[in-house]
């Protein structure tokens, strides 16, 4: 069976037996080796990893995929455990249920193939010679039906009939869309540092923060920054969000007592599943890089885990790369050090802190030296590198035909002319504004990594068009011209999302917001030359904010009401930016209505409408955008229509542009149609058969790729009919069309 989860707090009758059994092995001088006390064995995210089976796609590495198109997961039955003997799965069951709705869509999503094989989605996993580390790979088709949507995954199967199922399951791991666009937009966040008021830590403010909501105390609001910088991304609806590092802090304590319902807990574990429980809210797909405090490694006064192992058994892959249609982006480890240089210790009794937190991308590479010049790039050997070099090399040199390639990566490595501060340069700040932490990091010696000018020059060898970083807090933009002429990789380094502190400061809490159009970068800034855009309104973007004042949002909605009862609902959104808010979100659950009537939207439109529920629960999903203007605030209504709806749509197929014959199976059908009722044309179901046997509801197209009915040469026949959006829904009359299938011989 998968992995259930393990409550910590309380000594169950588990804790207890596990407890027993530590104290007999010890007893008996079994010779394991056990290096962990009694205590530490029920602490930590060993204890509790959500990433088992199910390794591809994930939580922090999502999928997004067409409808239509098929996906292939990769499920290790051993759970990583590759000792043990393999065993072939049968009897895959794939089910993909919507994120974060009150009254889910649950659609099974049908098995197309199942093979064993490699993973090609974790670049270490298959990288060990010698050792057998086949998985499952279970080929599945999104079907057409599907809305477009954020879902969560889940998968079981078995080795026989008689055999107890395997499952596993992972959150917001798939995003379903009706087609990558050439026009597109995605958000950097970074650096969001998700801890409570009650740890303290020098100079970083408290305004916005609480203690870690526990469902029984109303005060406990939890990291409220991070909630309000997540509705707002929620209301933006971007194509995905890229986070770029560091989600928690961890260098306060290694245990403390954390009250119900989590217990004595490690700061690491606490803080890591708080930020993993707030990202839930998020309604969009998001991939996440590891950053330098997600990286290190704890004392055996913790749990003594090592947060590279914790990090795959919540997110993924320490580097990867993932697609979004041809744009390919590389999600690099630039925490890249070996364990004992990243295991804390505690430093004067003031931090813990490890031995090296700047960049290091391994191995093969270039020695740190502060600077940047050709002759330092002239010197790097390509051919030498190795590890995540060596990766990072080959899979930019396989993907020269993606539409563009983009490098997400925690520290920046060409920050202020490629000096090279992110991986151990002196601070260029003068004089008392040098930080603390750069003093620190200077004194300790906690950078001088490898690598930083290899992964540029692989960049400029290989056309990257944009790399994004956080680590430093801070907004900078450096560009750097490709070997070959034609374009620049673009540095972006982002501020953070948490507040720097409660004084006067240029900085802000904020992300950037990137727009891509036909393969090129065109913008990244909220203001020229560098600056990001603000979580909060009253920003003064490249000047001082006050930001003890900081409280509302800079972007936000209200839903009036909120309850998915009322047939009559307002949202209101307030843009308080001097950039215009384009196709604002927001999804309304809308109860049933009957007799023809439907809903209509005043000062928005329509997006993807789908029925969920049954019975007492049958509601209907609206999907409602909208434009705002920059500083103002726009009010989109949605409510039952004044009449019924009574007469079915009407409408017309043809295949091929009405040719008599084809030599292909699949062919293109177009399809017009027309509702002249006033509900609007909902969707359309399409079948070889007249009968529409198995055949599914998928949203309206007007060309539609199609495989014939299979068989000898022939005349095929293609039928459609459509539904509106009525409460009950009027359908059409069949429409058919035929063509001649003449394949050649």
């Amino acid at each position: 069976m998968g992995r259930e989860p393990r409550h910590r707090g309380t000594w169950s009758a588990q804790r207890i037996g596990c407890l027993v059994l530590i104290i007999l092995v010890i007893a008996l001088g079994s010779g394991l080796g056990l290096l962990v006390t009694a205590k530490n064995r029920l602490l930590g995210i060993h204890e509790e990893p959500r990433i088992t089976s199910l390794i591809y796609p994930t939580l922090g590495n999502p999928a997004i995929v067409r409808k239509g198109d098929s996906l292939t997961l990769e499920f290790d039955p051993r759970m990583s455990e590759f000792e043990l003997p393999f065993k072939e799965m049968k009897d895959f069951v794939v089910k993909a249920t919507t994120s974060n709705d009150k009254v889910p869509l649950v659609v099974t999503m049908p098995v197309q193939n199942v093979a064993t094989g490699a993973s090609t989605r974790w670049p270490e996993y298959a990288a060990t010679p010698g050792q057998d580390r086949r998985i499952m790979l279970v080929t599945v088709v999104v079907p057409r039906s599907m809305p477009a949507d954020l879902y969560d995954l889940s998968i079981k199967a078995r080795k026989g009939r008689l055999s107890l199922w395997l499952s596993d399951s992972q959150p917001h791991a798939l995003s379903t869309i009706d087609g990558f666009k050439d026009d597109f937009s995605f958000v950097q966040m970074t650096d969001i540092h998700v801890w409570g008021q009650e740890i303290y830590y020098p100079s970083c403010t408290y305004q916005e923060r609480s203690r870690r909501p526990n469902g029984k105390d109303p005060t406990r609001k939890g990291a409220v920054y991070y909630q309000k910088a997540i509705d707002q991304v929620n209301t933006m609806k971007p194509d995905f969000v890229v986070f770029s590092g560091d989600y928690m802090f961890g260098q306060r304590y290694f245990t403390q007592d954390n009250g119900p319902p989590w217990g004595e807990t490690t700061e690491y574990e606490y803080e890591m599943l708080w930020f993993y429980q707030e990202t839930m809210k998020l309604d969009v797909p998001v991939f996440m890089t590891i950053g330098n405090h997600d990286g290190y490694f704890e004392d055996q006064d913790a749990a003594g885990e090592d947060w590279f192992t914790n990090w795959r058994e919540l997110f993924g892959p320490l580097y990867h790369t993932y697609d979004y249609g041809p744009y390919h982006f590389l999600s690099i480890n630039s925490m890249d050090w070996a364990a004992s240089d990243r295991t804390l210790t505690n430093l004067f009794d003031i931090i813990l802190s490890p031995t090296k937190y700047k960049g290091q991308v391994q191995a093969g590479g270039d020695a740190m030296k502060p600077g940047y010049s050709q002759q330092q790039l002239n010197a790097i050997d390509d051919s030498k590198l190795t590890g995540q070099l060596a990766w990072m090399r080959d899979d930019l040199a396989a993907h020269q035909d993606a539409r563009m390639r983009i490098c997400v990566m925690h520290h920046d490595p060409w920050k202020l002319e490629g000096s090279g501060e992110m991986w151990g340069a002196p601070s260029t700040d003068p004089g008392l504004q040098k930080g603390l932490k750069q003093i620190m990091g200077e004194v300790l010696d906690t950078g001088n990594g490898t690598g930083r000018l290899a992964a540029v020059k692989l960049m400029k060898e290989d056309k990257v068009a944009l790399t994004i970083s956080g680590h430093d807090h801070s907004d900078s933009y450096g560009s750097t011209p490709w070997y070959s002429g034609g374009g620049e990789v673009k540095f972006v380094n982002t501020t953070s999302t948490q507040f720097q502190s409660d004084t006067v400061e240029k900085k802000y809490p904020g992300y950037r917001r990137i727009w891509i159009r036909d393969g090129k970068v065109v913008s990244y800034n909220y203001a020229d030359p560098k600056w990001s855009y603000p979580f909060y309104s009253g920003t003064n973007v490249g000047g001082d904010t006050d930001l003890s004042t900081l409280h509302d949002p800079a972007i936000s909605q209200t839903v009036e009401p909120a309850t998915g009862e009322s047939q009559q609902v307002k949202v209101i959104v307030r843009n308080t930016l001097v950039k215009p808010l384009t196709a604002a979100y927001t999804k309304l659950r809308m109860p049933d209505l009957h007799s023809g009537y439907y809903y209509r939207v005043d000062g928005g439109s329509f997006g993807e409408v789908y029925d969920v529920g049954g019975g007492k629960n049958a509601s209907r999903n609206y999907q409602v955008y909208t434009d705002v203007p920059a500083g103002m605030e726009k009010t989109v209504s949605v409510h039952e229509s004044a009449a019924p709806d009574t007469h079915a749509p009407t409408g017309t197929i043809s295949i091929n542009g009405g040719t008599r014959s084809t030599r292909s199976a699949v062919v293109t059908l177009t399809l017009r149609a027309t509702d002249t009722g006033g509900s609007g044309l909902k969707d359309m179901m399409i079948s070889n058969s007249p009968g529409f046997e198995g055949a599914q509801w998928a949203n309206y197209a007007s060309q539609e790729p199609w495989a014939l009915a299979p068989g000898a040469a022939g005349v095929r026949t293609v039928y459609v009919k459509f539904r509106d959006t009525a409460m009950p829904p009027n359908v059409s009359a069949v429409s058919r069309a035929s063509i001649t299938f003449a394949p050649p011989k």
